[in-house]
């Protein structure tokens, strides 16, 4: 039987979702509300379209359902000024708000737009049938070991994924390309880039140690068309949510610390900026950058807080003069008396602990953003260099409720 065996699949830690004490700060009632808001629901992260493209970092989409329900009304305008892959954004349409988001990331507005684009009936239709017969054509090309002509930028491709997988994958995207730039086009292209990872060689898809990979010839295509018809699925349902007269999310590439949206436009901004010293989203995706033909070169000058090698390794005077650029904005894009919900993570400057609350409290207070409410909870610390830097206090993750003064 073709299949990709044997392992058995490792339990997701979406970051928001470890449970344990929550400790609260600030107006009662507002940091009830935020207690609350960790009381994730875990059946949200499937819903819509959440359960399409993996993201790093990527916000709980319950939480982002309760910011908005809280926090603004109907035909408000919801802000994302780090949308990633679009949770906010999903959320915002499904409650009828009008919602912006941008990101530096050519990768994450990428899937943002694949996302919250609901295509109509014709449209997921004619995105499974074309999955389907790309699948078909793609899997008989591959039992028949039939090799299509490697390109340049994939020459080096051969050391994340085995020969036969990757001239598979090779063929699926040739095939794939040729059906355009609309928005079926583009949607299939984020199909595809949403099951790389499931066949490399080594990541967080990768077999455990003394495992191996079993990968059968054809698998890769079916599990494109599989793909495409959970996206459709998906876009039905958030189409069924969305209040008729919703306008479309507005997904921009840009920068947080100059956002391309109009003054007091925003209702609410909910975001997760980025955690310092953690991460560097350009180099976790750079499988996806390369087979979408994106160019990571202006995200990779873009990006803040990003981890310069080795986790910590993030300098303090940028990411301070980042933080209170993109504060200064959120402060400029909300309306007086409007909210913003952001989600941080303690991070690491200059090696050492990082408390996110008062560094943005800090920001927020020559711009007019007062502190309302927070919510605080531990997160286990599973890499070694960041295990010492919080040796003696936790590292959690916050729940921040800012409020614009008038």
């Amino acid at each position: 039987m073709d299949r990709l065996e044997p392992r058995v699949p490792r339990p997701k830690r979406a970051f928001s979702t470890l449970g344990g004490p929550v400790d609260t700060g600030g107006e009662a009632r507002a940091a009830a509300l935020l207690r609350g808001l960790f009381d994730v629901d875990p059946a949200a992260a499937r819903a819509l379209t959440h359960g399409f493209h993996s993201y790093a970092g990527r916000m709980h989409p319950s939480i982002a359902r309760g910011a908005i329900a809280a926090w603004s009304a109907p035909g408000d305008t919801v802000v994302d000024p780090f949308c990633g892959s679009g949770t906010v954004l999903v959320e915002a349409l499904a409650a009828g708000r009008a919602a912006i988001g941008v990101d530096a990331s050519p990768l994450a507005t990428a899937i943002a737009r694949v996302r919250t684009t609901v295509l109509g009936a014709d449209g997921r239709e004619r995105l499974v049938e074309e999955a389907a017969r790309i699948a078909e054509e793609s899997g008989d090309r591959a039992r028949r070991r039939k090799r299509p002509e490697v390109p340049q930028w994939a020459r080096n491709e051969i050391t994340r994924f085995h020969a036969h997988v990757l001239y598979e994958l090779l063929g699926l995207r040739e095939l794939v390309f040729m059906t355009g730039e609309d928005d079926v086009g583009r949607a299939l292209r984020l199909c595809l880039s949403s099951i790389l990872v499931k066949f490399m060689r080594t990541g967080p898809e990768a077999p455990r140690d003394g495992e191996t990979k079993r990968i059968a010839r054809g698998v890769p295509s079916r599990m494109l068309a599989d793909r495409a018809a959970e996206l459709a699925r998906g876009l039905a349902a958030l189409e069924r949510r969305a209040p008729e007269g919703t306008p479309a999310p507005r997904v921009a590439d840009g920068d947080a610390r100059e956002l391309p949206v109009d003054a007091r436009r925003a209702a609410l901004v909910v975001s997760s900026p980025p955690y310092a010293g953690t991460y560097d989203y350009a180099a976790q995706h750079a499988v996806r950058f390369a087979w979408l033909g994106l160019s990571a070169r202006s995200f990779r000058r873009a990006q803040m807080g990003a981890r310069s090698g080795g986790v910590g390794e993030a300098s303090g005077d940028d990411w301070g003069a980042d933080q209170r650029r993109f504060v200064a904005e959120i402060a400029r894009v909300l309306r007086p008396g409007g909210h913003a919900l952001l989600v941080v993570g303690d991070g690491v400057v200059d090696g050492r602990p990082e408390h996110a609350p008062d560094a943005i409290a800090e920001a927020g207070a020559p711009v007019g953003l007062e502190p309302v409410a927070r919510a605080s909870q531990a997160r286990p610390i599973r890499d070694r260099r960041l295990a010492a830097i919080f040796a003696a206090q936790p590292r959690r993750e916050h729940l921040l409720l800012l409020r614009r003064r008038g």
